[in-house]
């Protein structure tokens, strides 16, 4: 289950091949491994509701520029998740297969949990800033800052990822703001967060990258220190 118009990346260097049908608009990723990848139901809506208005084309089912028979590279974005074909009215959701040497269908839980976990995702080239929602790991002074994250979300557009502590590392230059509890600092001062301490970090204004979509070369805005969670009452 996903959002409509979410990006859908290629698990794996290959060749696609755009096709359509029953599964309504679909992309067929042939791997350089020699598996077959299938991608079925992707966008036909040309707003964020189920309009059907679209068609089977790159902008609006594929992504913007990618032709049939392109080479592809791993976690390159290569669709939008939908409700095309006879998934039509339901809830946006990727229906993919994985067909190891093109043969039969194979559970693909266990390949796709060995494949690097995306912070974010957002079409390569996008002007991306993300609030990470986090507890503080460590810091490595004057100006690195360790979190772990358990939610992220890309704006302007992007919609939320949930995260199981997924580790990153950030950046904090002396131009970012830095906000603590009982109000804002000139400079940052690294020194003063606790590890497990609550954060919110907004992430500069970049260009998306498959390097910043990894959570690698994150760059901080602005840093607020949260309040700490309200103890659970005993029954």
């Amino acid at each position: 289950m996903s959002v409509r118009r979410a990006p859908a990346l290629a698990v794996e260097s290959g060749r696609v091949e755009f096709n359509s049908g029953g599964g309504g608009c679909m992309l067929y990723l042939l791997g350089d491994s020699g598996a077959k990848y299938l991608y079925v139901h992707l966008n036909n809506d040309l707003t964020m509701k189920n309009d059907n208005r679209g068609k089977c084309v790159a902008g609006v089912a594929f992504a913007k520029g990618l032709r049939s028979g392109q080479q592809v590279e791993v976690g390159q974005h290569i669709g939008y998740v939908g409700d095309s074909g006879d998934a039509d009215g339901i809830e946006p959701h990727l229906h993919f297969e994985r067909h190891p040497g093109g043969g039969a269908a194979t559970n693909p839980f266990r390949f796709l949990n060995r494949l690097p976990r995306l912070i974010y995702a957002a079409p390569a080239g996008s002007q991306v800033s993300l609030a990470l929602r986090a507890t503080v790991v460590s810091t490595v002074l004057p100006d690195k800052l360790r979190i772990r994250v358990q939610t992220a979300r890309p704006y302007p557009n992007g919609a939320r990822v949930d995260h199981n502590g997924r580790g990153a590392t950030v950046s904090v230059p002396e131009t970012a703001t830095f906000e603590m509890r009982n109000g804002f600092l000139a400079v940052p001062n690294l020194a003063l967060l606790r590890k497990g301490d609550p954060v919110v970090v907004w992430t500069e204004l970049a260009v998306s990258t498959m390097n910043s979509q990894l959570g690698r070369g994150l760059v901080a805005e602005r840093v607020q220190l949260l309040p700490p969670p309200t103890p659970a009452k005993k029954s």
